[in-house]
């Protein structure tokens, strides 16, 4: 695996620096590539439901009495499409008013599964399994012209950039995500610090940690390791600096934790929402209009939430979940795939929303119109997709 010096990563990330080129690792910093494709996967489920609601269905309040509230009553419409923003994604609103953010509600994979990791494995590997030798961007970065290369903001190489000849870059935003082991590491590192107060200050940490975890019923194994959300606005302004100063790195990978909500979600997700938009923002502000214009940043979970809110006012794992978009070039301020509401025979198996647009339909469109991948080429990249090309 090779990673970035830390000397050098550090030297070039920081406030007020440039980072002209990623010669340090190898990769010449020539002529750009027609676009870039970045993908945000947010593990451990996001209730899309919540974020983007459908207040024009008349169901809604009755399957979502609590979750609904503050949508139904202060929510920010998105265009003529029938659904609002949660006062919380004030930032991706905007977005989709200024027509550079779009949004499919119904996206996921033919795969039914509700298990976090089987559900991950799937997404990552791109072939309709959960099963396989290489994941999607490993193949995607084969196709990729000469002289490119791509690069995943991860503590370690991910499994959908596992298996190919060509391995990213790899250069980590954030220790956050940096959990304490369990078993003999974890041991060590108590008894060093017993009877200090960094030991003190350690086993607070761990206990407030396991609290937070428990009172919004979350999984922390779900996150796999991946850094919270809640530091996205500082990850994405350094990412968007190394792009822009290496245009050509057309792939970019993130992953971020802390998106299972089975009980008090409201809290949890309003924070999430609103991180997640002031992200996304600090992306476009540190890449600039020239690169946010040949960007395109693709946002999924590995599947969506349950449609009723459950007696913990959570939701439980789902089917369907939220796609995002966006772009300083794409064809924005649109509903992508279709919604066909939330009555019972609409739903998959009468308690989720289904999938109108399978993901990799829409990220091979994405690979497509950024980095010029054809369409008989995309079927080494989504073995089995169906094909249904959408102009996104």
């Amino acid at each position: 695996m090779r990673k970035m010096n830390r000397r050098r990563f550090l030297q070039c990330c920081g406030a007020g620096l440039a980072f002209p080129t990623l010669s340090a690792l190898g990769v010449e910093s020539v002529i750009s590539p027609p676009g870039r494709l970045v993908v945000i996967f947010l593990r451990g489920g996001m209730d899309g439901l919540f974020a983007f609601s459908p207040v024009a269905e008349p169901r809604l309040p009755e399957v979502r009495p609590t979750l609904a509230s503050t949508v139904l009553g202060k929510g920010l419409p998105l265009g003529t499409t029938g659904f609002s923003a949660h006062p919380s994604a004030q930032a991706l609103a905007d977005l989709f008013a200024q027509r550079e953010l779009s949004f499919a509600p119904c996206a996921g994979t033919v795969d039914a599964s509700r298990s976090h990791f089987q559900a991950q494995d799937i997404f990552e590997l791109g072939n309709g399994s959960s099963h396989g030798n290489s994941g999607f961007m490993a193949r995607a970065a084969e196709l990729l012209s000469s002289g490119t290369g791509s690069i995943s903001f991860t503590r370690e190489i991910p499994l959908c950039f596992r298996g190919g000849d060509s391995p990213p870059e790899v250069a980590p935003l954030s220790g956050s995500g940096l959990k304490l082991p369990e078993g003999r590491t974890l041991q060590a590192i108590r008894s060093a610090h017993m009877g200090y107060r960094t030991g003190d200050a350690l086993e607070q940490a761990m206990v407030t940690e396991a609290e937070i975890e428990s009172a919004v019923g979350m999984d922390p194994l779900a996150a796999q390791g991946a850094p919270g959300i809640n530091g996205l606005g500082k990850m994405a302004g350094t990412m968007g600096r190394i792009l822009r100063g290496n245009p050509r790195l057309p792939l970019a990978f993130l992953d971020l934790g802390g998106l299972d909500t089975h009980a008090n979600e409201e809290d949890v997700l309003s924070r999430t929402l609103r991180a997640l938009g002031d992200g996304l923002l600090a992306l476009r502000e540190s890449l600039g209009d020239a690169e946010w214009r040949r960007t395109r940043v693709a946002i999924m979970s590995e599947f969506g939430r349950t449609v009723r809110e459950n007696g913990t006012r959570g939701t439980d794992h789902g089917h369907g979940g939220l796609f995002l978009l966006a772009g300083g070039a794409i064809d924005g301020g649109r509903l992508i795939g279709g919604f066909n509401g939330l009555a019972d025979n609409a739903l998959n198996e009468k308690r989720d929303l289904p999938v109108l647009a399978d993901w990799r339909s829409l990220l091979g469109s994405c690979l497509a119109e950024t980095c010029g991948i054809r369409e008989a080429a995309l079927e080494t990249v989504f073995p089995g997709r169906p094909r249904l090309r959408l102009n996104i």
